[in-house]
């Protein structure tokens, strides 16, 4: 698939889209769902029925069947509703995949308030913290359709089990420079200037904070944290201890989320910078709305992100 055709692309379309062009050629990959729908998902299903499987609304059974196939020698593919295949199969993800380090590749769509009117069934605001502690698991969290289809085609060469979680909603493909899906991390500079002061986020938030630093006058970089385990300590480090002040912004509880990952990463080397973590709070990851409402009400508004840039990069 050319760029163009990503681009316009929502990630759960460019995930199903790469893995069906893969899957062509690889007859032991197997796309399991639990009755999820979808225009790529109907293709797929269409040119490779003998490579797919719907198990119906059977999330635990699902992973139990995924890492059955993978000791069998294929090559199983997860597709769900994120809130879903996440927080009903906790156990199964522990002893079945993890622990036995079968390499199932789990895409669930919707991290954070992706469904937003569907409320605290859909939404998927603990997911990371969840499953960070999870041994031997790879996760990462795509900002764009072209980063998911680069995603696909790298953890389709791994040999761990991984998690990518998917937001619903489009995801605008913006100018980074060069990065490499090992390191997990890419890094925008909106000048060619040195910055004392960078922003780190990941996944959806990302189209957020490139739109309003972009306007501001501050010397600001925006890091891409898309790669929340296993990714290189040494090279993000080279990175984050050259500036002064750090700000997180995650659509994620603020407990165990990015920002606890980025405070472990400064605390455990003891860098002198200033880290400020913003995040969705406890009082509010039950609430109703549409995402700019469930946004504001947890103070990561855009006025709310503005002025935190203005009170912590001086």
């Amino acid at each position: 698939m050319k760029n163009k055709n990503l681009e316009k692309m929502f990630l759960r379309d460019s995930f199903i889209s790469t893995l069906r062009e893969i899957a062509k050629k690889d007859k032991k990959i197997i796309l399991l769902t639990n009755d999820q729908g979808a225009p790529a998902l109907d293709k797929y299903v269409e040119e490779l029925p003998s490579q797919f499987y719907n198990a119906g609304i059977s999330e635990q059974n699902i992973i139990a069947t995924a890492s059955g196939l993978s000791i069998a020698g294929y090559k199983p593919y997860i597709y769900s509703i994120n809130s879903f295949i996440i927080y009903r199969t906790i156990e199964y993800l522990k002893i079945d995949l993890c622990s036995m380090k079968q390499p199932v590749k789990i895409f669930g769509v919707g991290s954070g308030y992706s469904y937003p009117e569907d409320g605290p069934t859909h939404h998927s605001t603990e997911d990371i913290a969840l499953t960070r502690v999870m041994a031997n698991l790879d996760i990462f969290n795509p900002s764009d359709s072209i980063m998911t289809s680069k995603i696909v085609k790298f953890v389709n060469k791994s040999n761990s089990p991984t998690f990518v979680r998917l937001d619903r909603q489009y995801c605008e493909n913006q100018k980074y420079n060069n990065y490499n899906i090992e390191d997990g991390f890419r890094i925008c500079k909106f000048s060619n200037s040195k910055a004392n002061n960078c922003i780190i986020s990941t996944g959806h938030f990302l189209q957020k904070l490139y739109k309003i630093i972009k306007n501001e006058n501050k010397k600001i970089h925006l890091i891409d944290f898309f790669r929340l385990k296993n990714f290189n300590n040494k090279k993000i480090l080279d990175v984050i201890k050259k500036y002064k002040n750090i700000i997180s912004f995650e659509e994620h509880s603020k407990n165990f989320g990015l920002g606890s990952i980025i405070s472990e990463l400064i605390t455990d080397n003891r860098l002198n910078l200033n880290l400020v973590r913003h995040g969705l709070s406890d009082e509010q990851i039950f609430s109703y709305g549409s995402r700019d409402q469930l946004l504001h009400q947890n103070k990561l508004g855009d006025i709310e992100i503005k002025k935190s840039i203005l009170k912590n990069f001086r």
